[in-house]
């Protein structure tokens, strides 16, 4: 699990996941309570970018991930 960062709130995750909407793309995380939470909407590359920067951080160990 990873805690990320977005603005002043922070999430513990457990996974994050792309959906496609139309022509944008949306970057879902789950939380451990089973809750899901949009984090980011965008291009494809934009979101794909992100995902895999919170993947990598994961596999790394990191304990958490800022969204700026």
């Amino acid at each position: 699990m990873i805690w990320i960062i977005i603005g002043e709130e922070s999430h513990q995750i457990i996974s994050c996941n792309m959906h496609a909407k139309d022509d944008l793309y949306e970057l879902w995380v789950t939380r451990p309570n089973g809750k899901s939470l949009l984090v980011e909407t965008g291009a494809k590359d934009k979101i794909a970018e992100l995902k895999e920067a919170i993947d990598y951080a994961i596999e790394m160990g990191a304990n958490t991930f800022k969204i700026k």
